[in-house]
């Protein structure tokens, strides 16, 4: 997304709202893997870096299955870089949310739109996500740390609720496998 954005000739500026993340650990590599990036490609970053989740808590309220969940954050993250973006005399913005293919793109452009007519901007709709690849490539060439979740308390449940990673099995060591008992004599 950035090659094409730099080859439009247009100056921009990355900018990071992210009230949903959740634990605090996980908003803070991921704040960081942006200040790696802008330190490594001379990109202007500005971080909000407010820890929201009780304010994302509080919008979500009991609506916390997808799409609705979703919906709820994408508005409130579009909505916060539409007014970043008129205070600091940006006439577009964009979203990195329409590089993944496991966003919903429609809801996105919606809330992009809403957001840009209420604050005096325009929103680009632009389909990223033919360079989702060659992001996850990128990432990891310049050894940025990658999100395995969407970012939210719900969604990290949802991805990690059907596997058995750091579950204690009685009798079994790190690997998984049966310890072995001693030998007599």
């Amino acid at each position: 997304m950035l090659d094409p954005l730099a080859e439009r000739g247009q100056p921009f500026t990355a900018y990071f709202c992210n009230p949903n993340i959740h634990p605090f650990l996980e908003f803070r590599r991921r704040i960081k893997a942006l200040h790696v990036l802008a330190d490594q490609t001379r990109i202007p970053a500005v971080v909000d870096d407010a820890y929201g989740l009780e304010a994302f808590l509080d919008a979500v309220g009991t609506r916390r299955a997808p799409p609705d969940r979703c919906r709820l954050c994408y508005a409130m993250r579009l909505d916060a870089a539409a007014a970043y973006a008129a205070a600091h005399g940006f006439r577009i913005f964009t979203s990195t949310l329409l590089v993944s293919p496991m966003q919903g793109r429609d809801a996105i452009c919606e809330l992009g739109h809403a957001a840009a007519e209420r604050n005096g901007v325009a929103f680009d709709d632009t389909d990223w996500r033919d360079r989702h690849g060659l992001g996850l490539d990128e990432a990891r060439r310049r050894s940025l740390y990658r999100q395995q979740y969407c970012g939210c308390i719900f969604s990290e449940h949802e991805r990690y609720r059907d596997t058995s990673k750091h579950l204690y099995r009685g009798g079994q060591d790190a690997g998984g496998e049966r310890e072995k008992p001693a030998a007599d004599g």
